[in-house]
């Protein structure tokens, strides 16, 4: 800051017009010098001062090289770049704190909330905690989620629905479970690395519905709706005109019609035990007989 220059007036003379005429050369000589300073003030000749109000600073450009504030409201702080290399914002019972590309939310010591991007896999992961530190929602931007607590939901959409982990269901590990999707609902089993259908339920394009229990030998092999079944297989079809159940590719079925029908075809019809179809030719033949 330039130094105030203007000497101390004179000791009067006790010429009261010599007196007068002195003192306004000085105050006049003071006025001009420090209307000249104030008017040169910047950052770089202001070294230090005890007290600066803000209300009684304008100024168009500023240059602060180091600042210590002991308060500070941040409602009119602008910022253009802030470098994020480490920024924490601590409380009492949590810390905000964001570094790079990543931000975390912690209660006291324990991390609660991360949201980061990774660098390695090239995916942003979002991750919430419980209170003793272990993950329970994870979702990254592949769009795979964990969740190891509940879901309630009204509705829920989805291609494939599969009642095992991740990582048993790629490997063709993942023993019994089922898949929902758009071709209908099957319940499927691996076993050595392969995976077989058990059970499949779809609807055909004219409106029948299948189940079929077993997919069969392989032989005659009939796909609806990606639900697959061929001869051995147990299938129960249903339309607006009969209902049937039976082995496919045997002689054997059981047809149930709209009209009360109940038909059975097969090379043999046992009940109890016994050949139906046998007995009936039995009893034509005695009563054949009883006619001769």
């Amino acid at each position: 800051m330039p130094n105030l220059t203007t000497p101390i007036p004179s000791r009067l003379t006790g010429d009261v017009q010599t007196d007068v005429q002195a003192l306004k050369k000085w105050g006049t000589a003071l006025i001009d010098e420090l209307t000249y300073i104030f008017n040169n003030l910047d950052a770089g000749n202001v070294s230090e001062a005890a007290s600066v109000k803000a209300e009684n600073i304008d100024t168009a450009n500023a240059k602060i090289t180091n600042a210590q504030i002991g308060n500070l409201t941040a409602d009119k702080l602008r910022a253009g770049q802030v470098d994020t290399d480490l920024v924490t914002v601590e409380s009492e019972n949590g810390t905000l704190s964001i570094s790079g590309s990543s931000i975390v939310i912690s209660d006291r010591n324990t991390e609660r909330f991360k949201a980061e991007y990774n660098p390695t896999t090239d995916l942003f992961n979002f991750i919430l905690y419980n209170s003793s530190g272990q993950p329970t929602v994870y979702i990254n931007s592949a769009g795979n989620a964990v969740f190891s607590g509940r879901i309630d939901s009204s509705e829920i959409f989805s291609s494939t629905i599969v009642g095992t982990d991740s990582a048993s269901y790629a490997s063709g590990t993942g023993g019994v479970f089922a898949e929902m999707d758009t071709d209908g609902i099957k319940i499927m089993q691996d076993k050595n690395g392969t995976r077989r259908q058990k059970i499949g339920m779809s609807v055909g394009d004219d409106g029948t519905s299948y189940m079929a229990f077993g997919a069969g030998d392989g032989t005659g092999k009939v796909t609806i709706n990606g639900v697959t079944y061929s001869n051995g297989s147990f299938l129960i079809q249903k339309n607006e005109s009969y209902t049937s159940m039976g082995v496919v590719g045997d002689n054997g079925i059981i047809s149930f019609m709209d009209g009360g029908e109940l038909w059975l075809r097969g090379t043999d019809v046992l009940v109890n035990g016994r050949n139906v179809l046998d007995e009936i030719d039995s009893l034509k033949s005695q009563i054949n007989n009883l006619g001769g």
